[in-house]
């Protein structure tokens, strides 16, 4: 959506095949063939936009997925072949979850991808987003219509100027914004304070002045509607 966003997936192109995508430690997926090395976290978990078409089937409308869902399916139940039934067209699996249950989760997952837009931060770029292209040409290779349609990256967040952070102190929550400047004074400051690809900015100055003008368009309504000189009757052209 943007040439700068665009030029930084041209260089990461041409100098990904030097990046490792595996470790010993840390976050990942086990390698099958050697599983003493671990496949890079954010390489391995690119396409888990697609489980979301499933996802309200499966979570039990619990974000650990604990409670009973609408299928009454388990987690041991969603076998590789199940997946590879679901997202890969692959053949019906050996399986106790009903064959309407499993053609459910793949009519789902065929209505709602591709993926229309992910919308990430640019620093994600030379990794996630780009594992993310690859990853889905990888596991889709003859089917484009599976494959990413959009990528929009964002900048990050300053607060009053400076980057947020817990250490210095210069950090507020969405909730606490909200609190402190109600949810129409944060939506106005946050209107205001940046787009692109550049840092957006949040000021608290601009907040407590959106606040005020809202105050003072509220105030001018009432004092509208309480006026009895104003005209009334058949609205007219005149």
């Amino acid at each position: 959506y943007t040439d700068e966003v665009k030029k930084n997936f041209n260089s990461t192109l041409d100098w990904l095949k030097e990046h490792a995508c595996s470790r010993t430690y840390g976050l990942g997926s086990k390698l099958p063939w050697d599983e003493s090395w671990l496949i890079e976290s954010l390489s391995d978990s690119t396409i888990y936009m697609s489980y979301y078409t499933v996802a309200h089937l499966l979570q039990g409308g619990t974000l650990k997925g604990t409670g009973p869902n609408a299928l009454s399916i388990t987690a041991d139940q969603m076998t590789p072949e199940v997946w590879d039934y679901i997202l890969l067209a692959g053949p019906a699996p050996k399986t106790t979850i009903p064959m309407a249950s499993l053609d459910k989760m793949k009519r789902e997952f065929e209505y709602w991808y591709p993926l229309d837009l992910r919308v990430s931060g640019k620093d994600l770029v030379p990794n996630h987003l780009t594992y993310a292209v690859y990853n889905h040409v990888a596991m889709w290779p003859e089917s484009k219509d599976k494959w990413i349609q959009g990528i929009r990256a964002n900048g990050h967040l300053l607060l009053n100027s400076e980057k947020m952070s817990k250490s210095t102190g210069n950090f507020m929550t969405l909730t606490d914004a909200i609190d402190a400047f109600s949810a129409d004074g944060m939506r106005l400051a946050l209107a205001d304070s940046g787009d692109s690809v550049e840092d957006a900015n949040f000021v608290s100055g601009t907040a407590d002045a959106a606040i005020l003008r809202l105050y003072t368009l509220v105030e001018w309504v009432k004092e509208v509607l309480a006026d009895e000189t104003l005209r009334d009757g058949e609205d007219t052209f005149h």
